[in-house]
């Protein structure tokens, strides 16, 4: 009992170690429990620790364990729901234990290179640079302050450095590279407003939009403990950007998007914008080709008629929430053909529409004692937030009756013959 126990908690330290839901974390490893033989588990899933009880005949044994390093990577949580879908059959404890060990072995963290990662933060700010109005000249060096910044969290990443260290560095770096580039210019004031967007890439969009899902489904342990993560890391890096700016003078405000609907050609642009910025932040999660491909896509369309609508209506919550409830409906169907799990679709594609510059502004009015400003971009920032994530929410009911009706895992329904050696 105590073999099998520990090869299911070691498939959930995976996937709770991959970034993916704490509602995907239990259902896994209900199905790998199942498979083995238990008559029940009953389990709790932070952002860093599980804690669960397998049930077997008059038996029961408890078991906790803990990882101080959360991470995001869609390649592991596409391969580990791989084998957690088809356990349709008897299996033992090594042959969980090598089918996780040949994950480890061929699914690479981090799957690309320290200059593909760089690449992709400059693409993935530069696209938010677009999309918040910031001057082109601006853009260019947006993309590569944010790769230098990049690049100094994924060196600081593999040299095992805290990552709180590593955002607070990665944020100091890029704002640095940017007012740097700004101080050596001719013109300084064609590169103003951009500072902010060449920090975007540390925005933690996993861990932000599962925390509210997980809200949805009354796991507050689940929400909470992703929520708080998100929130420390999101603060380290506000704090990072305020300081800088406050030392050299720089101002973070973006430029003020006009009123009303803009010329057709600019949401060409900004549909471009979208998708080389998904794309970015797809890489960053470590996605493979095919979902990033899909994420891009999906995000695309869903942000441009969230920018349609706010252009129309004024209003940044209502075409928010509709844009959420397209990314999850879209990210579905498109998840379902690519056969790709839904979270490594939806939530690249969702945070191209989060409004980092609202939060990183929120801190730095914090930085300057202006808290009715402060308050204010907090506020809004936070309801954008909530309005996708409602949105997504709104979108996984009406796509998965599994989660609406929360159907568990049923260990009664029988599995089909005895173990066999596949891995």
């Amino acid at each position: 009992m105590g073999v099998a126990a520990d090869a299911v908690l070691r498939l959930g330290m995976l996937l709770m170690g991959a970034g993916t839901s704490g509602y995907r974390v239990i259902r896994g490893m209900k199905r790998a429990a199942r498979a083995l033989g238990f008559d029940r588990i009953d389990a709790i899933v932070s952002v860093t620790s599980i804690e669960c009880s397998f049930h077997k005949n008059n038996q029961f044994r408890t078991v906790v364990a803990v990882q101080q390093s959360p991470a995001i990577d869609s390649s592991r949580i596409e391969a580990l729901e791989y084998i957690t879908h088809h356990m349709h059959q008897r299996i033992t404890p090594a042959q969980l234990n090598r089918r996780l060990d040949w994950i480890e072995r061929n699914v690479p963290a981090p799957r690309w290179s320290r200059v593909v990662l760089t690449l992709a933060g400059a693409c993935a700010c530069a696209g938010f640079a677009v999309l918040n109005h910031v001057p082109w000249p601006a853009v260019f060096v947006v993309a590569i302050a944010a790769g230098a910044g990049q690049f100094t969290r994924s060196f600081l990443g593999r040299q095992h450095v805290h990552q709180l260290g590593g955002v607070a560095a990665a944020g100091t770096v890029a704002c640095l590279v940017y007012w740097f580039i700004t101080f050596m210019s001719p013109n300084p004031a064609a590169l103003s407003g951009g500072v902010v967007c060449s920090v975007l890439f540390l925005i933690p969009g996993f861990p932000l939009f599962s925390a509210i899902i997980d809200f949805a489904r009354f796991d507050f342990y689940a929400g909470l403990s992703r929520l708080t993560y998100a929130i420390s890391v999101i603060a380290v890096a506000t704090f990072s950007v305020g300081v800088v700016c406050w030392v050299t003078g720089m101002s973070p405000e973006p430029p003020h998007a006009p009123a009303g609907l803009m010329p057709w050609w600019w949401y060409a642009v900004a549909a471009v914008a979208s998708f080389f910025g998904i794309a970015g932040f797809a890489f960053i999660f470590n996605s493979s080709r095919r979902m990033v491909l899909v994420a891009a896509t999906v995000g695309m369309v869903a942000n441009i008629i969230r920018l349609v609508l706010v252009g129309y209506t004024g209003l940044p919550f209502f075409p928010a929430l509709l844009a959420g409830f397209l990314v999850g409906c879209l990210g579905a169907v498109a998840s379902r053909k690519a056969d790709l799990p839904r979270i490594t679709t939806t939530v690249p594609a969702s945070v191209i529409m989060v409004p980092g510059a609202m939060m990183f502004n929120a801190v730095y009015h914090v930085t300057l004692d202006d808290m009715s400003r402060a308050l204010a971009n907090a506020a809004s920032a936070g309801a954008v937030v909530v309005a996708i994530s409602a949105g997504l929410t709104l979108a996984r009911m009406m796509t998965d009756k599994d989660w609406t009706f929360g159907h568990l895992i049923d260990f009664q329904k029988p599995l089909t013959g005895e173990p066999k050696e596949t891995w």
